[in-house]
């Protein structure tokens, strides 16, 4: 096994048992129920449920009619989203790259899904086109999909998660667990047809990789936020990519407090976007949180369901 997927295990291995595990083992039966031999619970009728998945004989110990709920073994397909854009070279909450952040994410979800068998495939850009990577379901193929991410740091491309999920909503026929790693970007109303088809058609989990907070790197000029842009006063003949906040600015309490309530304008903006088409986001700023934060993800998911 080489090392991205290496760090990565390294790191579940302290809490996969514990926080984990439980939720997903089964080939993430309690994420998908279909039908299969063996049930796990019963629940009352519905309108729309199948009159054959009635359990009788214990309806009638009950006021109403009891349904079996049946876990379906079937192997999970896994889809990634993951941005892979200029911008995930900027710099997350927890100081690190978003990129490296994305990468951790998007190795906990491909970790999960090969140990227990499943398959997982990744929408990828190359830079000229967008295109749908070929099933994996071992560590190999996985620390390949892994490093595809790390591979465009450092590119012109300008492209975001909304991007692939437009292109992969056409070309993914067979139903899928797609889960989205993004950084924040803005969702409107407009976005709505296309989460709603992306909802309808498949499970889908957002995942949110926060930005640093520009007005607390304003004290280390050479932190950059803003990734396309040239530094002021970079000594001639060098570029430096990115930018920060002059300090006079980031010193203004009015400055910070109209910087904030825009970005806790935005933030809400997104996730109700996301709420009314149907997909649970969870937030992440560093390394530290991101376990917690997909197995928050997953039950939230599973609850709503």
């Amino acid at each position: 096994m080489t090392a991205l997927l290496t760090r990565i295990r390294a790191r579940l291995t302290l809490h996969t048992h514990r926080r984990v595990a439980s939720l997903l083992d089964g080939g993430w039966a309690s994420l998908f129920h279909g039908q299969s031999l063996d049930f796990d619970d019963l629940r009352e009728y519905v309108d729309g449920d199948e009159i054959r998945d009635i359990d009788w004989k214990a309806s009638a110990r009950h006021p109403v009619p009891l349904v079996k709920r049946y876990t379906d073994h079937r192997r999970l397909r896994l889809a990634l989203v993951v941005a892979t854009g200029r911008s995930m070279d900027a710099t997350a909450a927890g100081g690190e790259s978003k990129r490296d952040l994305a990468i951790l994410l998007a190795g906990m979800a491909g970790w999960f899904a090969v140990r227990g068998g499943d398959e997982v495939c990744m929408a990828a850009n190359d830079g000229h086109r967008v295109h749908l990577t070929r099933p994996e379901s071992s560590e190999a193929g996985l620390e390949h999909l892994l490093r595809r991410i790390l591979a465009r740091r450092g590119t012109h491309d300008d492209s975001t998660a909304l991007d692939l999920l437009d292109w992969l909503s056409t070309r993914l026929r067979r139903r899928h667990l797609v889960i989205v790693i993004s950084d924040e970007i803005d969702l409107t109303d407009a976005h709505l047809r296309l989460l709603r088809k992306m909802s309808a058609h498949h499970e889908v989990l957002w995942l949110t990789v926060l930005e640093a907070d520009p007005l607390a790197l304003a004290a280390a000029d050479d932190t950059p936020f803003d990734i396309g842009a040239t530094v002021a006063g970079a000594a001639a003949g060098t570029v430096r990519s990115g930018s920060t906040v002059p300090s006079l600015l980031a010193a203004d309490p009015r400055v910070a407090e109209a910087y904030r309530a825009a970005e806790s304008a935005r933030r809400d903006s997104t996730a109700r976007v996301l709420r009314a088409a149907g997909i649970v986001q969870e937030r992440v700023g560093a390394s530290a949180q991101a376990l917690p934060a997909f197995h928050r993800a997953a039950e939230r998911h599973r609850r709503a369901r």
